[in-house]
């Protein structure tokens, strides 16, 4: 009966995030069809909600090289199982940045002019073919998962393909952290070059977005874990490794937050014009309570506390809350980073912007395909945790009872989840 129930409300969760793509689909339709005139952006602004979630896509996926290059670089084979589960989340998430940008250049039908008019001296250009090529490695890593569904039963060579490709999965891993390194940090230089925004334009922010990406990602793929875990009552990565883990996220939540600590108070010393109105702006302006609520104490400081604590005090409660401020703080950064730039005029004297300052707020076309976006990744998610075989897991001990456990509970799961041939 509870198996029954727990089936009827996973369908009801597809329903809704089915309606919830068919409302992006149509706002998509309105952007494809009339232009970017139907959404808050300008040219004072042309950077917005789009680009905040392709941003904070491309920052969510990092647990996949990261976690990866822990498995197979520095050989912890019990991180496999969370690895797994990264690289499936990473291949979501640059999905979803490609559909993000896809909407954001404005000429959808021009997506292709990056891949063949090479422009060396750019960083867009150059994130452009990372994330491609990437996104490509990604590919690979997660197609023998796939071909492990019994729907592939009947096409033996695909599978062979597919073994093959897998004993190439610490190749993938090396040349994946190669390609991930050079555009994180490319998308922080991207910002950092831009000469004419005070909020931008200093050297740290390729470091800044690397080791945000790198804490962020790793916690995202810790939470999602948890989360598959609570509500599909098995068990797919051993406790241990994720508090270990998260361990790992606090102490670099503690290095990143001690850098932006230093590169927000110090840039006032700079020569930058109009670089300590920005810093105003973000630490007493409208941007002030997000800046210190969200990405500094709740998704910064308490986050990377309750990560470490959780490890000693054995909880799972702590793990969840704790991840899930890390990637909140991840979003918020994000935001802020796009955003801040565009309350200040350019730095040009004399001014030769008119207005100085553009004032943005993002369409309904801009957060119905955001919304659509996101529920097409959590439906692909959603599908992929059911029915891939990776993902099953095993049933957590004393399965007899059917009551769920509290959530600050350990569920002893020392066990490594199962390993169908190609999935690891």
């Amino acid at each position: 009966m509870a198996t029954m129930r727990r089936l009827n409300l996973f369908w009801v969760w597809i329903g809704l995030l089915v309606i919830l793509i068919g409302i992006g689909l149509f706002a998509a339709f309105q952007v494809f069809t009339q232009g970017l005139g139907v959404t808050g952006l300008s040219d004072g602004v042309p950077w917005g909600l789009w680009i905040t979630l392709d941003l904070s896509c491309i920052g969510l996926s990092a647990g996949a090289f990261s976690l990866s290059a822990i498995t197979y670089l520095l050989g912890r084979e019990s991180y496999k199982p969370l690895a797994r589960v990264a690289v499936f989340i990473g291949l979501l998430g640059y999905s979803g940045a490609l559909m993000a940008l896809l909407l954001d250049i404005g000429r959808p039908d021009r997506f292709w002019h990056g891949w063949v008019f090479w422009n060396t001296h750019s960083m867009l250009w150059e994130v452009t073919m990372c994330i491609t090529l990437y996104f490509s490695v990604l590919t690979l890593e997660v197609f023998p998962m796939v071909v492990e569904l019994p729907l592939f039963d009947r096409f033996g060579w695909l599978r062979h393909i597919a073994h093959r490709i897998h004993r190439f999965a610490p190749l993938l891993a090396v040349i994946g952290l190669s390609l991930s390194l050079l555009h994180q940090s490319s998308l922080g230089g991207t910002y950092g070059v831009v000469i004419g925004r005070a909020a931008l334009f200093r050297a740290t922010m390729p470091l800044l977005f690397i080791v945000s990406a790198v804490a962020a990602g790793m916690a995202f793929s810790i939470h999602m874990t948890l989360l598959v875990q609570w509500l599909g009552k098995r068990t797919l990565v051993p406790n241990a490794v994720l508090f270990e883990a998260g361990q790992f996220v606090g102490a670099i939540l503690l290095v990143y937050l001690y850098m932006r600590f230093w590169d927000t108070t110090a840039g006032g010393y700079g020569y930058v014009p109009g670089r300590t109105e920005a810093d105003s702006v973000l630490m007493r302006g409208p941007f002030a309570v997000s800046f210190w609520a969200w990405e500094m104490i709740l998704g910064g400081l308490l986050a990377a506390l309750l990560l470490i604590r959780a490890r000693f005090s054995q909880s799972i409660l702590l793990l969840m809350i704790g991840s899930g401020l890390t990637l909140a703080g991840l979003v918020a950064n994000r935001w802020h980073t796009t955003l801040l730039a565009f309350t200040q005029p350019l730095s040009t004297t004399p001014a030769l912007t008119d207005p100085l300052v553009t004032p943005y707020t993002p369409a309904w076309t801009e957060w119905g395909t955001a919304l659509g976006v996101v529920a097409g990744l959590t439906l692909l998610f959603s599908l992929g945790m059911r029915y891939l075989p990776a993902f099953q897991g095993e049933p957590p001990p004393l399965s007899e009872n059917p009551a769920a456990p509290a959530p600050d509970a350990v569920l002893p799961a020392d066990a490594p989840a199962p390993q169908p041939a190609g999935a690891d």
